[in-house]
């Protein structure tokens, strides 16, 4: 049974105390890219909206709504402000884009295919299954970050701790509060600035060629790309959406500027009237497999037949891509520490022996 929504005598009263409704681009807010909405909270905001919506709720009053649950400050006062601007006629994808802090290039892709397609319903309830899984690794990204501090205080506070037996606790103290806290203090500072620097506006595009030219990072983000734009595809076509009109949409939704110009340079070319696969060789971000699979589909007239398989074929390879990865990264990251640890513990040790041995010829009649 359909959701019966009833809306307030003046829904919109509390939103305009809440945040003004305004147009364009929000100002960038650089302090969203050191404390980022969580991704649980994200997750939940968007399966919220899901359900909504699958209800039969409009995502003008499924947005008056959301507001008012208090899912997070920041997705709240997003939303406030975009209740006044849909209710005027606007999108929701376009008023995602006033936020790119909080919504991701390739979200602000897949609800504009949801919208198109008139799926977005099932689309937003992907997006929240995205951050879900997402949250479930969270925990990987904590412990790494853990067990890359513990050199660090090796480092800072055990390694000059022998010293004190030759010049005395004073002087280790000293050594920590002059050199060992500054120095960790300035590398905690350094490592805070990098994350709001990268995640710049202007410097997006450097970042994501960066990031796509890396061995790991850029296997794994070219996967999540393919499982999207497959995800995309499937949703337009689906609807009736022609292939060429399809493929600029689904490339917006590949969250990373390299891989989404070669996905609109394709969708140009076949817009020019080249046929799907030649037009996908010279997107290199997607496997090769996925574009003979279009082009077989093409001459075939099959999309949706096609599609259907490749989704199911794209999140099990994302998941086989992002198994390997986590293995061979706490395979780095564990020979990295021990190393580091060894050397700063069989320093301090052999440190230790000599300072107590000094101390003993000075004792010794």
């Amino acid at each position: 049974m359909a959701r019966k929504f009833v809306p307030q005598k003046d829904p919109t009263r509390r939103m305009r105390a809440v945040m003004p409704p305004t147009e364009g681009v929000a100002p960038e807010q650089p302090l969203y890219y050191l404390w980022r909405v969580a991704p649980s909270r994200m997750g939940f905001f968007f399966d919220q909206l899901a359900q909504l919506l699958h209800a039969g709720v409009n995502i003008y009053e499924a947005l008056l709504e959301l507001c008012q649950r208090g899912v997070d400050g920041r997705l709240s006062r997003a939303a406030a402000s975009m209740v006044q601007p849909i209710a005027n006629g606007g999108s929701f994808s376009e008023q995602l884009d006033r936020y790119p802090e909080l919504f991701p290039a390739h979200v602000r892709g897949l609800v504009k295919a949801g919208e198109k397609s008139g799926r977005l319903d099932r689309i937003t309830a992907q997006i929240a299954q995205d951050y879900q899984e997402r949250q479930k690794r969270a925990w990987v990204i904590s412990l790494v970050q853990l067990w890359f501090a513990i050199p660090l205080v090796l480092i800072f506070f055990v390694v000059p701790l022998p010293r004190a037996i030759d010049l005395g606790w004073s002087w280790y103290f000293g050594f920590v509060l002059r050199v060992s806290m500054p120095v960790l203090l300035g590398t905690i500072l350094l490592h805070q600035l990098s994350k709001v620097i990268l995640n710049l506006r202007r410097l997006r595009r450097l970042r994501d060629r960066v990031l796509y030219a890396l061995p790991v990072a850029g296997l794994l983000i070219r996967r999540a790309a393919t499982r999207r734009y497959i995800l995309a595809l499937e949703a337009l076509i689906g609807s009736g959406v022609e292939i060429q009109e399809a493929m600029e949409i689904a490339a917006s939704t590949a969250g990373n500027v390299v891989i989404e110009e070669q996905l609109m340079k394709a969708a140009e070319k076949v817009r020019g009237g080249t046929p799907v696969g030649p037009a996908l060789a010279g997107a290199k971000a997607l496997p090769v497999e996925l574009r003979q699979s279009l082009e077989t589909a093409e001459r075939a007239g099959s999309y949706d037949d096609a599609l259907a398989g490749l989704g199911q074929w794209a999140r099990e390879l994302q998941a086989r891509s992002l198994k390997l990865a986590g293995l061979g990264g706490y395979g780095i990251v564990l020979l990295l520490v021990s190393i580091a640890v060894a050397v700063a513990v069989g320093y301090t040790y052999i440190s230790y022996v000599e300072s107590v041995l000094r101390k003993g010829d000075e004792w010794m009649p």
